[in-house]
């Protein structure tokens, strides 16, 4: 390895490079895979929030499809290209995965343009940018942006972008960067690469990046989180927010269907659906309520005399939290001792009794899983277990029965 070579970024001055020659000036395995660094290249290396380009290298001359490129790498001075499998020969064609790296330039010019909006309509500055696989964000030092806000900071961006205003891209020295009007001053010394958005901003980035704002196509913003003394701002830009309207156009056309009214009744269809969907929940809680009164009372009827106490030992086959509901209703009556097994996929055991009955439930409940080869436990006034069958309840419930006689 010649630890002198750098990797020329070809990407700096032509973002828009699909194809380009090059030589392998050294290699390396990274992470099990095998590794070429370039002395030239217009593939992008993760930074600066920025994923990393994919695409092919290919030995010069020939024409079938190349290696892929999986990673690519910065590190000292030179570009590390991630291969899916090894690459012969010293010349080589690169390829960009084009449709990936406009992504990007949409993506990444569209975060330049939202950060000076942000920063020039609310006082709201970025501090951490990340462009994801589907969505990217920024984030802000503010937490009291409200959806006004978003809106108003939104429509500036997007303005810039019917302006149609070029992008340009320049290294300067450190005189001559003092006096450019940078939205953030640069994390790293020495020659620095801004790029500017004509009139409008002025950021130190060494990112790919459209020509002109129009290509952004649209900005979006989808969504805030609050993190801290920030507010996390997601967006999306150019095909994302395309195709991001054309999904909620699907699905605001799958609710039209459903609902059978126009998009611009939906919601009031909606507030419909809800209020009718609460008076239904109302209704049914009341007829539920109603129903365990009454087969609280039905059970306490056929209520089994065991001294001074009545027990209710029964197996049910209505769900465990409605068994839950009439067992709390039974334990209310006076000297009541009740045993109920749920029946199901997952047999359960319920074991309470009233306040004025000294009995253990956890003892008695623990003697019925035992016997019904279960488990389980609790309080003495609250006890819950599972059996493994249906039949195992009957053989659990007639244990605890004759272990309250004992008692």
């Amino acid at each position: 390895m010649n630890l002198n070579q750098t990797t020329a970024r070809l990407y700096y001055q032509d973002s828009y490079l699909r194809e380009f020659d090059a030589r392998i000036v050294a290699r390396q395995n990274v992470a099990d895979r095998p590794a070429v660094a370039l002395d030239r290249t217009a593939f992008y290396p993760t930074g600066g929030g920025q994923p990393y380009d994919t695409g092919t290298l290919r030995p010069r001359g020939v024409t079938e499809k190349g290696i892929p490129v999986v990673d690519v790498i910065a590190d000292d001075g030179l570009v590390w290209h991630v291969l899916g499998a090894a690459l012969p020969g010293d010349a080589v064609v690169g390829a960009l995965d084009w449709s990936r790296r406009l992504d990007h330039m949409q993506q990444h010019t569209g975060q330049h343009v939202l950060s000076q909006a942000f920063s020039q309509a609310l006082g709201a500055e970025t501090v951490a940018f990340h462009l994801g696989a589907a969505s990217s964000t920024i984030d802000l030092n503010r937490v009291d942006l409200g959806p006004e806000d978003l809106a108003a900071a939104e429509a500036v961006a997007n303005a810039v972008i019917d302006d149609a205003r070029p992008v340009t891209a320049a290294f300067y020295d450190q005189t001559a960067l003092d006096q450019v009007p940078l939205r953030k001053p640069p994390k790293v010394t020495g020659q620095i690469r801004v790029v500017q958005v004509a009139g409008y901003d002025w950021s130190a980035c060494g990112g790919t990046h459209v020509a002109n704002t129009a290509q952004i196509g649209l900005i979006k913003v989808v969504g805030t989180e609050r993190r801290g003394p920030e507010t996390r701002v997601t967006f999306l830009c150019g095909g994302r927010a395309r195709a991001g309207y054309a999904r909620l156009t699907a699905l605001a056309d799958g609710l039209v269907a459903r609902f059978t009214t126009s998009q611009d009744e939906l919601l009031v269809a909606v507030d419909r659906l809800l209020a009718e969907g609460k008076a239904l929940r109302r209704e049914l809680g009341e007829l539920e309520a109603a129903w365990v009164v009454s087969t609280a009372s039905a059970l306490w009827a056929d209520a089994r005399p065991a001294g001074d106490r009545r027990l209710i030992a029964v197996a049910v086959d209505y769900p465990v939290e409605r068994a839950k509901r009439v067992a709390q209703a039974l334990r209310a009556r006076p000297g009541a001792v009740i045993f109920v097994g749920v029946k199901g996929e997952r047999p359960q055991l319920i074991f309470t009794r009233g306040d004025d009955v000294s009995i253990n439930a956890g003892d008695l409940l623990r003697t019925a899983v035992a016997a019904g080869g279960g488990r389980g436990g609790g309080r003495p006034d609250w006890a819950q277990g599972g059996v493994p069958t249906d039949a195992a309840l009957d053989v659990a419930l007639a244990a605890a029965t004759r272990a309250l006689g004992e008692a």
